[in-house]
């Protein structure tokens, strides 16, 4: 980027107009910098401020006005349910960092608007490519952290975890499902869906939990069966 690097602790950087403005909120100031020196790689991505606790989030947020917000689930502050409703209602896009094992935190503030969940130990591209799926609108699920995710969502619709509600995919969901069972790859299916390769792999993360398959093999198989003439329309089950 250019300009010098800085801590930018409770201020603003400037950045380009064009680049999608990143703020990011933690109370470890090592992991700030390793943020802003992986989102520096990146020539459309700008950190436009970096805050240590909830309170300073919300005050540079409407300052800086970013267009993703990535924050630690262990930021100090009471609240972080609360941030993240009121950035999501200001258009902001929050991204949550944290450990593998989820906690109730984290679902709620997935309730409370937040685009997606990361590993603190994310790679360096793929949080780059993250933050620009969730940039573009997209929902954006750590690979390792899905199941247990979906696994607690999932229990508060469903009281035993099973039927229609538990099993059903959302559009986008089933037709994923349709491509792999064409046999396209996830590359060629974010191409077609002109989304991210992140995103493609999350919806088959989804769909392989929710349909008790064990790889996107079995996924191909029960999208043929569901298929046959008296399946009835669709095939796969739809969330309403």
């Amino acid at each position: 980027m250019g300009g010098p690097d800085q801590d930018v602790v409770g201020s603003a950087v400037a950045g380009s107009g064009s680049s999608v403005r990143v703020l990011v909120c933690d109370d470890h100031e090592v992991l700030r910098h390793g943020l802003r020196t992986v989102l520096r790689r990146a020539p459309d991505l700008t950190v436009v401020a970096e805050a240590a606790d909830v309170d300073e989030a919300l005050s540079l947020a409407a300052t800086v006005r970013p267009d993703v917000a990535l924050l630690g689930l262990e930021t100090r502050g009471p609240g972080v349910q609360d941030l993240v409703r009121t950035m999501s209602a200001k258009g902001i896009r929050v991204v949550l960092l944290g450990e593998a094992c989820v906690g109730s935190d984290a679902v709620e503030a997935l309730k409370a608007g937040a685009r997606g969940y990361v590993h603190v130990a994310i790679s360096p591209q793929l949080l780059i490519e993250y933050v620009r799926a969730v940039a573009r609108g997209e929902t954006v699920l750590d690979p390792s952290v899905t199941g247990e995710l979906l696994s607690q969502l999932d229990g508060d619709r469903s009281g035993d975890g099973d039927g229609p509600v538990h099993n059903a995919l959302t559009a986008r969901q089933q037709t994923v499902a349709g491509l792999v069972a064409e046999g396209l790859s996830n590359a060629e299916i974010a191409a077609r869906l002109q989304v991210s390769r992140a995103t493609v792999k999350g919806h088959i993360t989804v769909a392989l939990r929710r349909l008790n398959l064990r790889d996107r093999t079995q996924l191909a198989i029960h999208v043929h069966r569901a298929a046959r003439p008296g399946e009835g329309p669709g095939g796969l089950p739809v969330e309403g």
